[in-house]
């Protein structure tokens, strides 16, 4: 029966991440000149890196933790001219550059309403879904449909660092700042077992997190987003194919980047 002494669950996703670094960056107060990080400051490679995710659910509770490694480099002509880093750029310039960027958090989240469970919102008491819950269950022992709505809660450490060279006049610079950072969300866990109606397939997962918050020291705003589709081939193996946003806003001196990895993401989930 859904919801009923299910015990502990737990999934992890570890997979490889593609994203391309966006945004400005610029040097100065208020009128300086804000260079595209893709397109001024040479970061226009595709960045490869590694990401994953685990949880572990209890009942209504889930504790879990994510993380990620990406780099990449590139070069450029600049568009306008200004300075960044303590580098001088003229519109024309060829600049090169390359960031290095890693993040690691701790996150819980608390199921707000699931509609075929036994108990759908907490405040429900036990046996209000009893009929839903024992039809959401399959022959196989899988749900045939399991949606949960969750809060969010986390925080984080995450590390940027950023190379920028005029290779037409000279001159190097760097910008790296580590922050701490913590937020909140809501996130979406939809899943639909196929109960061996489709060879291959034992089930379906599709979800959707969201969160936001506030970095310090010398940060702004944080946030990502995390979405997805996992395919369980097997009882506890699965491939995932996704999209992951991290957008952050940096000072360091009088340099500032206002930026976002954002890009397709691909993994081995399991399920245990």
């Amino acid at each position: 029966m859904l919801g009923l002494g299910e015990g502990v669950r737990a999934t992890a996703d570890v997979g490889v991440w593609l994203p391309r670094l966006t945004g400005t960056a610029w040097s100065g107060g208020m009128g300086a000149t804000q260079f595209a990080l893709d397109g001024d400051l040479g970061v226009q490679d595709q960045g490869v890196g590694f990401a994953g995710e685990f949880a572990i659910s209890l009942d209504r509770w889930r504790f879990g933790g994510m993380g990620f490694q990406v780099s990449a480099n590139g070069s450029s002509s600049a568009s306008v001219g200004g300075s960044f880093a303590g580098v001088a750029v003229n519109a024309g310039d060829t600049v090169s550059g390359s960031y290095d960027a890693w993040m690691a958090g701790a996150e819980v989240g608390y199921v707000l309403w699931r509609p075929f469970a036994d108990q759908p919102w907490p405040w429900s008491a036990p046996g209000d879904n009893r009929a839903g819950a024992q039809a959401a269950i399959g022959r196989n022992g899988r749900p045939l449909a399991d949606i949960q709505v969750f809060a969010l809660a986390g925080g984080l450490a995450f590390q940027y660092e950023q190379q920028v060279a005029n290779v037409t006049a000279g001159g190097s610079g760097s910008f790296g700042r580590t922050i701490g950072a913590a937020y909140g969300g809501v996130g979406l866990d939809i899943r639909a077992g196929m109960d061996g109606r489709v060879p291959l397939l034992q089930d379906i997962r599709i979800y959707g997190h969201a969160g936001f918050g506030g970095g310090w020291p010398d940060a702004g705003s944080v946030w990502m987003i995390r979405v997805g589709i996992a395919a369980m081939l097997l009882e506890n193996v699965g491939v995932e194919f996704g999209y992951r946003l991290f957008d952050f806003d940096l000072t360091q001196g009088d340099s500032q980047v206002d930026a976002g990895l954002r890009g397709l993401f691909a993994a081995v989930s399991l399920r245990f």
